[in-house]
This record gives C-alpha cells, sequence and structure tokens, in this order.
C-alpha cells in the first residue's frame, strides 16, 4: 500500500475534507463508554506457542464477537485468500492448511492489521486507495466499503512497515490504529462503527511510533507493543485510555516472554483474555492477567 500517490478514483475532495473535519471536532468529545470494562493488562501470565505456519508476517485470530468458534488465518501481508479452519485443535493439528477451508476475498488485504468481528472479516484493501472492506465469512461477499478520512498516512508502526491501519477489536467494539504524516511521531487511535465504517471518534496519543511493533485495545485503552531493531524482549511501554481512568505514565510495563523474532501482529481477545500473536511464522497464544484501572 503506497500512500504517496493519489487514488485513481473520482472523489468528491470537499466531501473528503468535511468528513476529515467532523472526524476531528469529534476529538474534542469525551468518549461515552459501551460498557462497564475499566480493566488494564497488568502482565503476560503464561505463553503457548502452537505452530509455525507461514512466513515472518500474518495475523490469525478468532472471532472476537464470542472467543469461540474456527480460525482464520491471513498469510504473508498482502493475498486475497483467507483461511478458515473449524476450530483450534483443527488448526494446530493441520499440516499447513490442508485442513482449512480457503475463502476467496473481494480484493487483497495490505498489511497484518485485520480484524474478525461479528461474522465479517474486515481488513485494508491493497491500493492506492485507502479502502476498509468488509466481508461476509459465509460467502466471501462484500458486505460493506468505506474510504476512511484519514489522510497522509505512515505505517503505524515503525517496526511493521507494511501496516498502516491496524484494526482492534475490545469490550468496546472495533477500533483503528493508525499515524498521519501530520503527528507522525505518535500513534493516533479511532473508534470504529462496525455496522456502517463510519468514524465515530478519534484521539492523538502520546504513544510514539519508534520502535512499535504492535498495538491492541483493552476496554478502551491502547496498549502499545516495542522492541528493538535487532530483536529482542517485546514489552508493553506505552497505554493511552480514551476514558481518561488511567494516566498513560502510571501504566504497568509488561514484559512478553523473549522469543527470537519480532510480532507482526497481536489480536486481544476480549472474552478469552487472550492476544493471538504471530511471531516470525509462530502463531503463539499469550495469557493476560488484568488490573482494575482505578487499582493500579
Amino acid at each position: 500500500m503506497r500512500r504517496e500517490t493519489q487514488p485513481c478514483v473520482d472523489v468528491d475532495e470537499r466531501l473528503v475534507e468535511q468528513q476529515v473535519t467532523v472526524a476531528r471536532e469529534r476529538t474534542k468529545l469525551k468518549y461515552a463508554k459501551l460498557s462497564g470494562c475499566k480493566d488494564v493488562m497488568a502482565s503476560v501470565k503464561g505463553m503457548k506457542v502452537l505452530k509455525r505456519l507461514g512466513g515472518s508476517a500474518g495475523m490469525w485470530t478468532k472471532d472476537m464477537t464470542s472467543g469461540v468458534g474456527g480460525v482464520y488465518v491471513f498469510n504473508g501481508s498482502s493475498s486475497d485468500t483467507l483461511h478458515q479452519f473449524s476450530s483450534v485443535r483443527d488448526f494446530t493439528s493441520s499440516q499447513g492448511t490442508a485442513l482449512a477451508t480457503p475463502l476467496k476475498l473481494p480484493g487483497q488485504w495490505s498489511g497484518t492489521g485485520h480484524a474478525v468481528y461479528q461474522g465479517h472479516a474486515y481488513y485494508m484493501e491493497d491500493s492506492a486507495e485507502l479502502r476498509l472492506l468488509k466481508v461476509s465469512l459465509t460467502d466471501g461477499a462484500l458486505a460493506d466499503s468505506s474510504v476512511l478520512p484519514l489522510p497522509d498516512l505512515v505505517p503505524a508502526y515503525a517496526l511493521t512497515p507494511d501496516t498502516y491501519v491496524d484494526l482492534a477489536v475490545d469490550e468496546e467494539g472495533l477500533w483503528a490504529i493508525y499515524a498521519t504524516r501530520e503527528s507522525q511521531r505518535h500513534l493516533s487511535l479511532a473508534k470504529m462503527d462496525a455496522g456502517t465504517l463510519a468514524v465515530m471518534q478519534l484521539w492523538t496519543t502520546p504513544c510514539p511510533r519508534e520502535n512499535a511493533e504492535a498495538a491492541f485495545v483493552v476496554c478502551g485503552a491502547l496498549h502499545v507493543v516495542y522492541n528493538s531493531r535487532l530483536p529482542g524482549r517485546s514489552r508493553v511501554q506505552c497505554v493511552y485510555d480514551v476514558g481518561d481512568l488511567q494516566p498513560a505514565d502510571e501504566a504497568p510495563l509488561a514484559y512478553f516472554p523473549r522469543r527470537q523474532g519480532a510480532h507482526s501482529s497481536m489480536k486481544y481477545s476480549p472474552h478469552e483474555k487472550l492476544l493471538y500473536a504471530w511471531d516470525q511464522g509462530y502463531q503463539i497464544l499469550y495469557k493476560l492477567t488484568m488490573k482494575n484501572k482505578l487499582e493500579v
């Protein structure tokens, strides 16, 4: 995905500018929580390496609506075929994708920032135009698409340069993590409407992009994972709570067990309190321990 080129589409520039203006105005509003969740990550309780499938970049997850059911694998940083496994057991016992059902998507994805939520796959299309696609997991049909009002994007994470928009799911629903040329030193966060794909509210966070490799959202709080250019031990070093229940500088510093590489994606399961991570082709589960934000 190249953000330097202009989209080869007929888009009303006044409409796009209006969308950007409205989105910026929403940053001034106080976020209205959809749930009573007040959890924040305290530590990594354990790690389980399930298997090795694919290359250094990829993403695997469940449908985060309930945390039960099949496993969905996006192998690589660009493709148009999603692999669906009926269960975690089938996923772990399969030789490669032998037990998977391939699902042809209406467009190729870009990066590793996808989400599976409420029976749909959400991903950024691999094209000059920044377009979010919502695809039915039943038949691969395009359910909706939207051009996001986020101009002049740069890679969200300095250590994961293929991902411009990282979609995340938590107890509050769907989010988008990104960075723009205007505020490229720090990450930004958008609350999304999973039904309409509209941007509901935007925040510029104090969390730097430098040395960031992945991020996830827990109870409305962005957790950013950092590493080094020579892969070392990943750690959550910046937490930004949109509800202002926890100052960023008071969040606990959480380390992940040492691995050989670096994470290309991390997807939080709110029902299981697990992270589905992809590290140099290995599919890993991290068990998280939580604390109440007000007690941290």
